[in-house]
């Protein structure tokens, strides 16, 4: 397992956030004025209406050729704006030139797209996520889902990292080898402070099994 340190933990951003926010609206023992009262819950009930302003998910179907005795199919999980999903097909190793080799997929839909308040996965018809966040009506904020043909018995090399202004983490980038007519979800998991790239082997009988990665290196010039 191949880990990234990750600059900030949620935990903490959560805790430090309780505590300011306990601090910011302490009265110091004294009563709360009307004003003071009225602009508390004009606060929370813009932050409440926000809570619900949740980003469109939209989802493409689409049905490109599969033979599952030569191909395998991946899951890639990522984000407009926050997560970063790379794919080296048929390589063991990454690439960081300024155009894009013919092998390299940019799952992302990029670069204005992460301004957009929406998100748009893509479905293939691959066995659902046992993840609920990598299912269409369990993402998260501009979180999406693409899944992708690619062939079997060959290395596949990923890319997949996070941030969104208070955490941010890039493992190193990752590499395994698809089996033909196997099923697999890629993500960014994390523990505490560290985060990885991890493949499930997936099914539809609900098997969620942990694939061994590689560290990629980066391909000669």
């Amino acid at each position: 397992m191949v880990h990234g340190r990750a600059t900030n933990d949620r935990n903490s951003l959560h805790a430090g956030y309780r505590r300011a926010h306990t601090r910011n609206l302490s009265t110091g023992g004294k009563r709360m004025s009307m004003k003071s009262v009225a602009t508390v819950a004009s606060t929370v009930a813009v932050l409440s209406a926000c809570s619900f302003l949740q980003p469109a998910h939209n989802v493409t179907q689409a049905n490109p050729p599969y033979d599952p005795a030569t191909q395998a199919r991946v899951r890639i999980l990522a984000g407009n704006g926050t997560g970063v999903a790379n794919i080296w097909k048929n390589s063991t190793c990454y690439t960081n030139s300024l155009h894009d080799p013919e092998n390299l997929v940019r799952v992302n839909d990029g670069f204005w797209a992460a301004w957009k308040y929406s998100s748009t996965s893509v479905m293939i018809g691959m066995p659902p996520s046992p993840r609920k966040g990598m299912r269409p009506d369990g993402l998260d904020f501009k979180d999406f889902i693409k899944e992708y043909v690619v062939d079997a018995n060959v290395p596949l090399t990923l890319q997949l990292a996070y941030g969104n202004g208070y955490v941010s983490c890039s493992p190193p980038k990752a590499t395994f080898i698809p089996q033909a007519g196997q099923d697999y979800d890629a993500f960014l998991d994390w523990k505490d402070r560290s985060c990885w790239v991890a493949v499930r082997r997936i099914d539809a009988r609900g098997s969620d099994d942990q694939v061994p990665v590689e560290r990629a290196t980066k391909c000669a010039d």
